[in-house]
């Protein structure tokens, strides 16, 4: 039985609407302030969160007032999370991100802070890398207990397909069937699949560089509730 991925698209979307991947132009300016890394202009907020979807309202759940509503609220900043504050800044060149000084973090710099934040921000962050190169819009999953949600366009055009969960390998906790049993019941209540992935880092590895994220090795699983009218359906397609 091949797999294919679930996509709602979300009422009133259009099928054929299609959002730039990435920011471009020159860098906006994002302050790290110890839990993530916020946008603050006007034109930086709007540039960043409709060409690609990234970071979310600090006064909302998803889309800033500035997009949803058009109205500028200076109080309000888009919250970018720790693994596409580095993406966009390190990978994209759009982003330059600040301390609390003021002074510009480096490469180097930004992930020792990140890890400070979460021990396992190196997986998290490969784990972020190899699912942007399969072309998906990422999100953060904390709502459903994981690390990130996907989306085949983004989530002003579908609901989320997949629940991600990083595990690294280096965690002495495997996965019992306790915990598989309760990731099959997230991905049902919540009309969503979880792909778990897990991350082996090599036991020398020294993230000087951008390349050397590139040593990590990322498998896949999926968790998926067996739906045997859907199985017999497209059984009686094939044939």
């Amino acid at each position: 039985m091949l797999f294919t991925p679930l996509i709602k698209q979300k009422k009133g979307a259009s099928k054929s609407s299609l959002q730039p991947p990435f920011p471009d132009g020159s860098p906006v300016i994002g302050v790290f302030t110890g839990i993530s890394v916020e946008v603050c202009a006007a034109e930086d907020i709007r540039k960043v969160y409709e060409n690609g979807f990234f970071g979310k309202g600090s006064k909302s759940r998803g889309a800033p007032k500035l997009v949803t509503k058009g109205t500028i609220d200076d109080t309000e900043s888009l919250s970018l999370e720790l693994e596409e504050s580095a993406f966009l800044a390190y990978f994209v060149g759009v982003l330059c991100i600040h301390d609390i000084q003021c002074n510009e973090m480096q490469y180097r710099e930004f992930l020792e802070a990140a890890r400070n934040v979460n021990p396992n921000f190196l997986e998290c962050f490969g784990s972020y890398l190899y699912l942007k190169s399969k072309g998906w819009i990422i999100k953060s999953g904390i709502k459903f207990g994981g690390n990130f949600l996907i989306y085949k366009k983004g989530p002003r055009f579908n609901h989320a397909s997949f629940i991600i969960f990083v595990h690294p390998k280096s965690d002495t906790k495997d996965f019992s069937i306790k915990d598989l049993k309760g990731l099959q019941r997230i991905a049902e209540t919540s009309d969503k699949d979880v792909l778990l992935l897990d991350v082996m880092k090599p036991n020398d590895l020294t993230y000087n560089t951008l390349s050397d994220i590139a040593a990590l090795k990322i498998s896949e699983t999926i968790v998926r509730r067996f739906n045997s009218t859907s199985f017999v359906q497209s059984q009686k397609i094939t044939k």
